[in-house]
């Protein structure tokens, strides 16, 4: 498995955000960061290790790229809506407005394995997590997902799970890496994946990913409670699913 990792150096001083006051635009995250200081150095200078790599899965990838080329096959979701009903994830959203991310710079498409329950099937049943969900994400060129982390409240509310269940959330590239392809969890850069790598962050690490490139970016999550048959217990890094 070849991901390299570059260790990204970031400026979060006031003049950086080009005369807005990033003090009051980042309130969020600075309170995140005290309430976690315990958990992560908060550094960007410091060379750290903020995802583990689990493995590869071999599988026929073919019949979800096929559905996948198709918009129309798709729901469109931008970072920076609303949500009814979740003032404290809306207080978030507001922040990566401040930030500058819009509805225009912001948007990918998805599809669950709730729209396509067989062509999902391999890689809900490959993960051994139980209250699965599978979305697969198609992000173009010029958009981005503004820093943050997963709540994982979506799938707690769907399934009534209770804040002490252990949920975690894997994330599987379904393509080769093409150029301006990018993945940043902490300080970690990551690029140039195989088809079929997968890779999980720690528990609340702030991440994001862009396509800068020229061609769309395809990939996964998959998410659901860690059961014993979970790929994280495993000590394989190759994982092939037959029917």
């Amino acid at each position: 498995m070849k991901i390299d990792v570059t260790f990204l150096s970031l400026d979060f001083s006031k003049n950086s955000m080009s005369g807005k006051d990033y003090s009051q635009s980042t309130s969020n995250f600075e309170s995140f960061r005290k309430e976690n200081k315990s958990n992560w150095h908060f550094d960007p200078s410091i060379e750290s290790n903020d995802y583990e790599y689990l493995g590869r899965l071999d599988v026929d990838f073919n019949p979800l790229l096929e559905l996948m080329k198709d918009d129309k096959n798709f729901k469109e979701f931008r970072m920076v809506e609303e949500m009814k009903g979740h003032e404290k994830l809306n207080s978030r959203i507001e922040e990566f407005r401040k930030w500058g991310f819009t509805e225009h710079n912001t948007k990918s498409l998805q599809m669950t394995d709730k729209d396509f329950p067989e062509v999902f099937k391999p890689f809900k049943e490959f993960s051994g997590l139980d209250f699965c969900n599978v979305v697969a994400l198609k992000q173009y060129p010029g958009q981005c997902l503004p820093w943050h982390i997963d709540t994982l409240v979506g799938i707690r509310n769907e399934y009534g799970l209770s804040n002490d269940i252990n949920i975690v959330r894997y994330s599987l590239v379904l393509e080769n890496w093409k150029w301006g392809h990018y993945f940043l969890a902490g300080n970690n850069v990551l690029h140039q994946w195989t088809q079929g790598d997968i890779i999980q962050l720690l528990p609340n690490m702030h991440h994001t990913t862009c396509n800068s490139g020229i061609e769309p970016k395809l990939t996964m999550t998959v998410t659901g409670v860690v059961t014993e048959k979970s790929i994280e217990l495993k000590k394989l890094k190759h994982f092939t699913y037959t029917k």
